[in-house]
């Protein structure tokens, strides 16, 4: 086994490890956090805190399981992993209080190794093409966050779902415009259009918008760049091209 093989390996086990603990600590918020308020933070949403909790667990869980491949990940799907690691490991230090510290410690033990199975130089040219939709998606998960404790069920559920659209949106981004931006304006609009009396949603909307809305039409333009200059490259049939063929001998 290769070191870097190696180093991923032991990045999915600390993740595995972080994400079964964190789910725990998210049922533990969601059942008994108003009983445990030193453990858990004392929050005024504690079964909605810890749901997204478990949520943002499974997630860590999925990224975790994605390093345990045989082959060693390319950077593109590296990076993917780092942020599916890095975004529940920063937010929920403040969804479940103390219970989150040694989960919290494990995932970022494992977004380290994952990092360090390869070298820092192939990471580079990705982190820098992608910083801009890994951005949005973490102001994806603070829509979530900022959800949990709004109030009225009806805007949990809106900023729940747009905040999980707004994380899953800039992915999309080179694939369909339409769908894009689309899902962009359900990620931040109704949200922003619940809360307007507050400050941090509809500026975390126009942020969100503003990184996101240009990278986009980059991100389209570009596939499409690609995809005129691979039909370009694509041998043409015989049938396709026979105008320009010489007459077989007979024929002459």
């Amino acid at each position: 086994m290769t070191t870097r093989l190696s180093r991923q390996h032991t990045a999915a086990g600390l993740g595995l490890a972080g994400a079964t603990l964190g789910v725990l600590a998210g049922l533990t918020q969601a059942t008994a956090g108003s009983r445990i308020p030193d453990w858990t933070g004392n929050k005024g949403s504690p079964v909605a805190l810890g749901l997204l909790t478990v949520l943002l667990s499974l997630a860590a869980l999925a990224a975790a399981l994605t390093l345990r491949g045989r082959a060693p990940l390319r950077p593109s799907r590296r990076v993917l992993v780092a942020v599916g690691l890095l975004v529940p490991a920063g937010l929920c230090f403040s969804t479940v209080g103390r219970l989150w510290y040694v989960p919290g410690i494990l995932l970022l033990s494992g977004l380290g190794f994952t990092l360090a199975a390869g070298g820092t130089s192939e990471l580079l040219p990705v982190i820098r093409g992608n910083w801009i939709r890994a951005l949005v998606t973490v102001l994806g998960a603070f829509e979530i966050l900022m959800a949990v404790s709004a109030g009225p069920l009806v805007t949990i559920a809106v900023g729940a779902i747009g905040g999980a659209v707004l994380m899953i949106a800039p992915w999309l981004a080179g694939r369909a415009k339409s769908a894009t931006i689309l899902a962009l304006l359900i990620g931040t609009l109704p949200f922003a259009a619940l809360t307007y009396w507050s400050v941090a949603s509809p500026v975390l909307a126009v942020a969100a918008l503003t990184l996101a809305l240009p990278a986009a039409r980059r991100a389209h333009k570009q596939d499409r760049a690609s995809s005129d200059i691979h039909t370009a490259n694509q041998p043409r049939s015989p049938a396709a091209c026979g105008a320009a063929l010489p007459d077989p001998p007979s024929a002459r």
